[in-house]
């Protein structure tokens, strides 16, 4: 059965118009409002692109009665395809079968019922899973700027995303802090990824020795078996007198310090105390200081080209620090050394270098362990790409382990509710296989084209129709029309002969079929306006037939699953949907009124059937002004004036129009021209195209009449506030 039905871009639907059909469909409209197109698109939905069937389970054959079928499957010059029915003479067979038959019905229905059950098990399962895959994708997000490449091949699609994070819950990758992944990622993602050389440490050994020489923590002093030595000694300021008596040689004999001349043998004296030795190990001391300095400043130097080195994976902030150290210890012991080489008899003991040394050497290390691992990671970098993409996912599905063991648990949940469903969906549909095959086999033993001739026939004489018939063709599996002297009808047949028989044939085809072991299966039936130049004794009957095709789809019948009818004709839909009271509506049947309006067709329902009388479909069109066709409004107003009054209401003219005054006479006489233009044409259509605004002035002196005449009590009970006519738009 069809649960909707969307028309778009095909004929009078020029937008989307979508309704729900019922089992039983009802459907009433002029000519070109759209009918035979939704009879097609029911018909052959994959012809029209921008249309669609929304079906409650699979798609099921449909069979139209429409021009095309009769072109199709029926011609006056050929031979027919025969009908094949299950024959009279098999009652006990045609009992089994309509078991099997009801048995099928029944088993159609579990699978559909298991059908919808696993949609909406699946559907809740889809529910949930996007929730997780969802939360996934906002992780996928927050660190997307790091692990891109890890993500080729998963980023386009979350759920791609999301079975990937599941392939990966038993990943045994490192797990890596986030702080030390992202780093990593800078590093081995990196496009200027390249080779460094390692960092060469500074050489100390040289510096750090010259610490260790006894000469700084000795008293140098000069020769002590003289006489001075004994006072300089005591004074303890050996330097001092060196240091004067560098200047004896520019004062010529005057003491620096006192000014007193100084005796030949003093001066020889005091030159006498200042030594070979003493001189050897001053020496010493200034060669010690200037090595220092030399040493010094080639560690600085060393330092410096480390600080300001440009590799990019490395950071040389802290030894920047370390190399300021540096600077400030050794430049304190280079005083302290400039100090002793002024004051020899003053022991010195300089700073250590050690401690800041292997600071520095340990930072050196590191940052050489940074540049190894890069150069390990250039030379291997296909081997690190992948270690480090597998270390990602481990990251990313330790961050959603909770929420994947939840979702595993769901999933198996879901698996299991599955697995029992399709379980008893399989056994279910094994069984309508066996059932169709079992109702084949009985089909194919009692089947006979002849039984459809012979009831085709005996309606054609019951109404009339005795000079010609229907006969079994020479070709096995055909008929053929042939007159009562047995010659063919050729095309000799009324246009009422026509129609007639050939719903006959398509009535009998439902009830069989052209297939030899299809004959009960199941099919949605249309039938597209069937009573084309019938009198009213045989659109009697044809409207009886139909009845009997919509008590089969309300019952369960003849495989009959829904049914459309579409017509123009008021009569003919009175008849058909006649039902003896208006309360005996099934709940399988739905009424709809198909109309257009600027070029647009709308199909709408009803709660109850709309149509009475042609009268009554004249107001029906006044109902909804916003929409009334301007084209013909004025010959619908003229034609209810013309048809109540005159005929029903006896309405004086003259004595109307005194009633009225100004624009509002002048409007009642232009109604009253069109009256007696075509007062003897009531049913040729009058179009006078206007502008809207004029409409509105009509539609109220319309009114008027009614009320000024005294039959206001009509209006308001033709008028779309009658109950009667309440509706539901689609």
């Amino acid at each position: 059965m069809i649960e909707q039905i969307d028309l778009k871009k095909v004929a009078t639907f020029n937008e989307l118009e979508t309704f729900s059909p019922n089992k039983i469909n009802y459907l009433f409209g002029g000519n070109g409002t759209g009918k035979t197109t939704l009879g097609k698109v029911i018909n052959h939905c994959e012809s029209f692109p921008e249309c669609s069937l929304t079906w409650e389970a699979s798609p099921i054959e449909t069979l139209t009665y429409n021009r095309d079928f009769v072109e199709r499957n029926f011609s006056q010059s050929d031979s027919i395809k025969g009908i094949f029915t299950l024959g009279e003479g098999s009652t006990e067979a045609k009992k089994e079968i309509e078991i099997k038959r009801k048995e099928l019905d029944n088993v159609d229905e579990q699978i559909l019922k298991l059908t919808d059950q696993i949609n909406k098990e699946n559907q809740n399962f889809k529910g949930i899973e996007g929730s997780y895959i969802d939360k996934a994708w906002d992780l996928k997000d927050q660190y997307e700027e790091y692990f891109k490449p890890a993500y080729w091949g998963h980023i386009q699609k979350k759920k791609s995303f999301f079975e990937k994070c599941l392939s990966e819950r038993n990943s045994n990758s490192d797990l890596l802090e986030e702080s030390e992944i992202v780093k990593k990622c800078s590093r081995i993602f990196s496009e200027s990824l390249k080779k460094y050389e390692i960092i060469k440490k500074p050489e100390f050994l040289n510096i750090i020795n010259i610490e260790k020489r006894d000469i700084l923590n000795e008293k140098i002093v000069g020769k002590e078996d003289i006489e001075i030595a004994k006072l300089i000694k005591r004074l303890d300021n050996s330097g001092w007198v060196r240091e004067g008596l560098q200047y004896l040689e520019t004062t010529e004999g005057t003491c620096p310090f006192c000014q007193q001349n100084i005796s030949e043998s003093l001066k020889s004296e005091i030159e006498d105390f200042f030594d070979e030795s003493y001189k050897n190990k001053i020496k010493e001391l200034e060669k010690i200081k200037d090595d220092y300095q030399t040493l010094r400043n080639q560690i600085n130097k060393s330092l410096d080209a480390i600080v300001r080195i440009d590799i990019p994976i490395i950071d040389t902030s802290e030894l920047k620090t370390k190399k300021q150290l540096f600077e400030n210890k050794s430049d304190l012991n280079l005083k302290l050394l400039n100090e002793k080489v002024r004051n020899p008899s003053t022991p010195i003991s300089l700073n250590s270098l050690d401690q800041i040394k292997a600071e520095i050497f340990e930072l050196i290390d590191e940052l050489n362990k940074s540049i190894k691992a890069n150069n390990k990671t250039v030379e291997n970098i296909d081997q690190e790409k992948d270690l480090l993409k597998s270390q990602i996912w481990r990251f990313i599905v330790e961050k959603l382990k909770i929420d994947i063991d939840q979702f595993n648990n769901t999933k198996e949940k879901h698996t299991k509710a599955l697995k029992g469903l399709n379980s008893s969906l399989t056994e279910n549909e094994n069984k309508q296989k066996e059932l169709v095959e079992a109702i084949s086999e009985l089909e194919s033993k009692i089947v006979s084209v002849q039984h459809s001739v012979i009831e085709i026939n005996h309606l054609l004489k019951s109404f009339g129709f005795t000079n010609f018939e229907l006969r079994k063709a020479s070709k096995k599996g055909f008929y053929e029309l042939v007159r009562d002297d047995g010659s063919k009808v050729e095309k000799t047949l009324s246009e009422g002969e026509y129609t007639f028989v050939t719903f006959l044939y398509f009535y009998h085809l439902l009830q069989g079929s052209i297939d030899q072991s299809r004959i009960t299966k199941n099919k949605i039936v249309v039938i597209d306006d069937p009573i084309s130049s019938l009198d009213s004794s045989v659109l009697f009957v044809v409207s009886n037939l139909i009845k009997n095709i919509t008590r089969d789809a309300r019952e369960k019948m003849n495989g009959i699953k829904q049914v459309f009818l579409l017509t123009h004709n008021v009569y003919f839909f009175k008849e058909v949907t006649f039902r003896g009271n208006r309360d005996n509506k099934w709940k399988e049947e739905a009424y709809w009124l198909v109309r257009k309006f600027k070029n647009q067709s709308r199909i709408t329902e009803y709660k109850e059937n709309p149509i009475k009388t042609t009268y009554e479909l004249l107001w029906r069109e006044l109902d909804e002004p916003e929409k009334i066709n301007t084209a013909t409004v004025f010959n619908t107003m003229r034609r209810i004036l013309e048809y109540y009054f005159n005929i029903l209401g006896g309405l004086d003219y003259e004595e109307a129009i005194s009633k009225f005054e100004g624009e509002q006479k002048v409007i009642f006489r232009s109604l009253l021209g069109w009256i007696n233009d075509g007062s003897h044409f009531i049913n040729d259509d009058l179009a006078v195209t206007v502008d809207s605004g004029d409409i509105q002035k009509y539609l109220n002196v319309f009114k008027e009449i009614f009320i000024r005449m005294g039959h206001e009590s009509h209006y308001k009970m033709m008028t779309k506030d009658n109950p009667v006519t309440t509706q539901t738009e689609v």
